[in-house]
């Protein structure tokens, strides 16, 4: 067990100093960079309590720190989802308040443990009689709290940066930070686990207290694995996507000399269906609300409102339908049998195989190689 924790400590040790060391690093890699610190700082700290027990406590100050760290997990996390989905995000003071909670429980914890005397810490510790006092069942479960609150808050800052990707993108396979999700997921499954672990055991004593340290960073070390795949793996881990603000999308229109009155509803519906059928701006990988506003002079507020209302779709949606409807086209037209399904996608749009296959099974209720079968 205790091997694990060793290499939870180096892995997470060389990606924070992998991403320390990228050249151009923005927001987002210092506060991946942060993430991964804590991590080296808890498992390493929990693998140096483990050492000092298996050796009868030679340092009494090695003691019961570990846990401390996992209060600025969660914010760490938030800070770092934060940085990729929030366009032109800068630090607030203000958000040094999430570090209350680490503040007031290392304060508690010198008062009720850290100054108390090495041989008086020591017995606590070999007798596990600290299990016993309140102070410890208060941090188990705000540390339960705190930590699975963060990443389902995590979670829901991703969930709203996706639709608005889907408001203003028509390809967001590589900006839908789905990796992402995925892990705030996982480590939301990891949190409860472990949570889950302490409070059984609070009621039903089942292991000494290390052994359940020992069991609670072994998840972490896994997840330590997890976060290193779908992170460097990936490729797009540091993602600066970001939306046009007010003052910059004012600045644009005003270059190319929009009105400032826009077409009347009723008219606009007809003037934009028939412009999608004639000049096909959904074969263009990269169209997205902003380019395809321009192309018809209105404001791309006026042109989602629209797509919404009136439609009923988002512009991910509204612009996949018609990608859709082109391969269904292309698919059986006799100069294209010699492509691929894959390529006929291409030449409609899609920029990869997961979205195409997704928007036509969502479009269609069916896959493209079961619909071309019974079309043919």
């Amino acid at each position: 067990m205790d091997i694990i924790l060793i290499i939870g400590t180096i892995e997470s040790a060389f990606l924070f100093l992998l991403i320390a060391g990228k050249k151009d690093k923005r927001l987002p890699d210092f506060a991946l960079a942060l993430m991964f610190l804590l991590y080296t700082l808890s498992i390493g700290l929990t693998g140096l309590e483990t050492i000092n027990a298996n050796n009868n406590f030679p340092s009494a100050s090695l003691i019961n720190l570990s846990w401390l760290v996992l209060f600025l997990q969660g914010p760490a996390l938030w800070l770092y989802v934060k940085t990729l989905t929030t366009p032109g995000f800068h630090f607030k003071p203000l958000y040094l308040l999430h570090l209350i909670p680490f503040l007031f429980f290392l304060v508690f914890h010198y008062f009720d443990f850290i100054r108390l005397p090495g041989p008086d810490k020591i017995a606590l510790a070999e007798t596990d009689l600290f299990k016993d006092k309140i102070s410890y069942k208060v941090s188990v479960m705000a540390i339960g709290i705190l930590t699975t609150g963060y990443n389902f808050w995590a979670l829901f800052l991703i969930r709203d940066h996706q639709k608005k990707l889907k408001s203003s993108f028509s390809n967001i396979e590589l900006i839908s930070l789905n990796w992402l999700r995925v892990l705030v997921i996982t480590s939301i499954i990891v949190y409860l686990l472990n949570s889950l672990l302490f409070i059984i055991d609070m009621v039903f004593p089942i292991a000494t207290y290390r052994y359940l340290m020992l069991i609670t960073y072994s998840f972490a070390t896994v997840y330590i694995f997890i976060l290193g795949y779908f992170g460097l793996q990936q490729g797009n881990v540091f993602v600066n996507n970001s939306f046009k603000t007010e003052n910059q999308a004012d600045k644009e229109y005003k270059k190319i000399r929009l009105s400032k009155e826009q077409p009347k509803e009723s008219d606009f519906l007809n003037t934009l269906l028939v412009y999608m059928e004639s000049k096909q701006p959904y074969l263009d990988p990269e169209i997205t609300i902003s380019k395809l506003s321009e192309l018809l002079m209105v404001k791309p507020e006026h042109l989602s409102e629209i797509i919404n209302q009136d439609l009923g779709q988002n512009f991910f949606d509204f612009i996949n339908k018609y990608r859709i409807e082109e391969f269904k086209i292309q698919a059986l037209t006799e100069n294209n049998r010699h492509l691929s399904i894959i390529g006929i996608a291409h030449n409609c749009g899609f920029n990869s195989k997961a979205a195409f296959y997704r928007a036509f099974k969502k479009f269609e209720g069916t896959t493209p190689t079961h619909y071309l079968s019974a079309s043919h």
